[in-house]
This record gives C-alpha cells, sequence and structure tokens, in this order.
C-alpha cells in the first residue's frame, strides 16, 4: 500500500539560494516513514508504541531543488522483508509532479517494553501491505559499514562537536536525520556550500547521552565521507556518504 502526503518548504528548510536542503529532505522521508507507522497502527501519537522502527541505512538520490515555500507530495510503500530486516522506498514530487527523489532505506523493528529486536513475521508487515514488485534502485544494496569504515582511509579533517539536546527525539536519541547536519559541520568551507545529490547514511551506535562526537571527514573515489564516531575509542556511531551521484 502507498501513503501520500504534502509536505510545505519552510524557510529552515533551504540553503542559501533557497533550494531545500538534504536534511529537510531526510526529515521529509523519516516523517512518511512514522507516519505510515501511526496509520498501521505499530506507532503510537499519544503514547509510547509498543514497537518502534529503526533505521538502518538510507539511500537518497536527489534529482532537482525546490525553493522555499514550496509544496511537495511524499509517496512511500513497504517494499520487501526477511526475518531481520525490512525495506521501504520512497518518491518526492514536486508542484509539477516532477521527481525531485527516490530513496530506499533498511529498518529493523524494536519491542519498545523488552528492547529486543523483533523477528520480522508476515503477521507484523501485513499492516503495511508490501508492494515488492516496487523497487526504486533494484541493483543496489547497501555497503557494509566495516567495509566503508576502513583503517586506511586518510582523514583529511578531525574535530570533536558537543551534541546538545535539541538534537534529541522522543525516542531520547540523537534523531536519525541530525547525522546529517553534523556531517555538514566536519566539511571543508568549499564542500560546505556544495549540493551533494547522493546521500547513503549507515548507522550503528545509537548516541544516547550527552556528549563530544568525533568527527573525521576523508574523500575516496569521488565520495565525501563523515565518520561520527565516540572520541574515546573511535568507535563509530553513523557513517555519512555525499558524492554526485552517478549519471
Amino acid at each position: 500500500m502507498k501513503l501520500e502526503q504534502k509536505f510545505f518548504v519552510g524557510a529552515f528548510d533551504v540553503d542559501g539560494e533557497k533550494k531545500i536542503t538534504n536534511a529537510a529532505l531526510l526529515e521529509i522521508l523519516s516523517d512518511m516513514s512514522m507516519l505510515h507507522g501511526a496509520i498501521s497502527g505499530q506507532t503510537k501519537t499519544d503514547r509510547k508504541s509498543d514497537i518502534s522502527w529503526v533505521v538502518l541505512g538510507w539511500r537518497m538520490k536527489i534529482y532537482r531543488r525546490p525553493n522555499m515555500f514550496s509544496t511537495l507530495r511524499a509517496v512511500t510503500w513497504a517494499r520487501d522483508y526477511n526475518r531481520v530486516r525490512a525495506g521501504r522506498d520512497y518518491i518526492i514530487y514536486d508542484e509539477d509532479d516532477h521527481i525531485v527523489v527516490k530513496a530506499t532505506a533498511e529498518w529493523v523493528a524494536l519491542d519498545v517494553p523488552t528492547g529486543r529486536f523483533l523477528r520480522i513475521t508476515p503477521e507484523l508487515m501485513e499492516p503495511f501491505d508490501p508492494e515488492p514488485e516496487s523497487i526504486n534502485f533494484p541493483e543496489y544494496t547497501f555497503p557494509s559499514l566495516r567495509q566503508i569504515d576502513k583503517s586506511g582511509t586518510e582523514v583529511r579533517v578531525r574535530g570533536e562537536m558537543e551534541i546538545n539536546r535539541m538534537m534529541y527525539d522522543y525516542n531520547g536519541h540523537v534523531h536519525n536525520c541530525v547525522y546529517q547536519n553534523l556531517a555538514e559541520q566536519i566539511l571543508p568551507e568549499e564542500e560546505f556550500h556544495h549540493s551533494f545529490n547522493e546521500v547513503v547514511i549507515l548507522y550503528k551506535l545509537e548516541i544516547t547521552t550527552q556528549k563530544k562526537v568525533l568527527l573525521e571527514y576523508s574523500v575516496e573515489g569521488g565520495q565525501h565521507i563523515v565518520a561520527v564516531r565516540q572520541p574515546e575509542d573511535r568507535k563509530p556511531h553513523a557513517i555519512v556518504i555525499m558524492s554526485d551521484g552517478e549519471e
């Protein structure tokens, strides 16, 4: 079952050219996922949910950037699943029905009362009515975080950043879309103003307490890679990969 919802591009959602940012687009995708969960009855809007869907990775490909005060139409659907992970795809359209974004994500289901991951069953997925024949990127598989996070990669810029309360969501951990903002803070000035048209985010370890994170920026094969790490042992919280995308 495909779900549609309209979104308004506000003044905080755009860059200096008044074009929608990658972080704002990711927030639309995240909201669409949560909305589908609410419609399914699994995500509660007034109390703690029994089931929480946790994102493992995003891939977002941007085809055009609408201006401030545009209205966008977002579509999402559950794609396929196995016992461990569920796939979800997304398309965002502009006011002329041109494609703005195609995206995909992988999710796991968490039993909130016990804190344990759930086996994904047909019964768990039934409310979403999956559409395995609708696939945005048929040949794509998410790279492993370990594969990307290679010790031999040269770090060009390294710095620490304080995590503050505004970065947390109602689940008590740093919101998944905030990692895009964190990654942009360590980019060199000439790259900070560059609009990357493809973003992949791989999550490993959630940030649940207020502290600093270590940001490490490297470049490899046209990909701008930012690792968000624990400062004390360099264990990764997430890896953000930005590029101009494939033609």
